[in-house]
């Protein structure tokens, strides 16, 4: 039931977490962040999460245990380095009791931000085994948790061109476009902008009303260019 994107540009990072934790009856929803933050000096990181909460839970105890070891590191990926391998201790010591109760070992992590010897703003994905692998410029975007309903709209439109805001607007459409066809993501989401060579992070959570007036607003958009479209082409076929 997880949402959470992250687009570089050449000017930043923008990313969007949804919060919901359950799965079940529309009206007993329970949220809580799938975003954390770690700021000082020149160090600037967001680690965003999916999968089991009590398996991102031990993650997360053992990263701020040692969260010093971050803001001695030189480059992004060492920090991203020092996750896998809590991730990895923890994948060794419990997924044989997950096993036995048939419950994978699901964690996957986007981590961002940039630190003093990073020359742009970095984004690393982390995978359940722990392998991580560095977001390029010529495919600016990774998507964790639901991936289907908004990665075409990503594909067709992200950039490392694009501007923040328009990088912004594709990350909150493309969380409508899950919101839509898979309910069990919902409002309120965490937004996180980080300009690139500030070494701080923007944070605001967004509730229901903007984001549902923005969905109206796309509808509108998307109906004007069909009539567009069909004035200049006969569908195929």
């Amino acid at each position: 039931m997880t949402f959470c994107v992250g687009l570089r540009t050449k000017q930043g990072l923008v990313a969007v977490a949804d919060t919901r934790l359950t799965s079940g009856e529309l009206d007993f929803v329970i949220t809580s962040r799938k975003v954390f933050t770690f700021e000082r000096d020149k160090h600037a990181m967001f680690i965003m999460l999916s999968g089991l909460k009590s398996l991102s839970d031990m993650v997360l105890t053992y990263i701020n245990e040692r969260k010093e070891y971050f803001f001695s590191c030189a480059k992004l990926y060492q920090g991203v380095d020092l996750i896998a391998k809590i991730v990895r201790e923890i994948r060794a010591r419990e997924e044989t009791w997950l096993k036995q109760g048939d419950v994978d070992f699901d964690l996957n992590y986007l981590v961002g931000g940039q630190f003093p010897e990073d020359d742009h703003a970095q984004l690393f994905r982390i995978y359940p085994e722990a392998a991580w692998k560095r977001i390029a410029r010529d495919s600016p975007f990774e998507i964790i948790g639901e991936a289907r309903y908004g990665k075409s709209l990503l594909e067709a439109a992200a950039n490392f061109q694009n501007s923040m805001e328009k990088t912004k607007m594709l990350a909150l459409l493309a969380f409508n476009a899950t919101m839509r066809s898979y309910p069990l993501c919902s409002p309120p989401i965490d937004v996180i902008q980080y300009t690139a060579g500030s070494f701080r992070l923007k944070q605001k959570r967004l509730l229901a009303k903007p984001l549902l007036k923005l969905s109206g607003l796309w509808d509108a958009e998307v109906n004007k260019a069909l009539n567009r479209l069909l004035k200049r082409a006969k569908p195929p076929g």
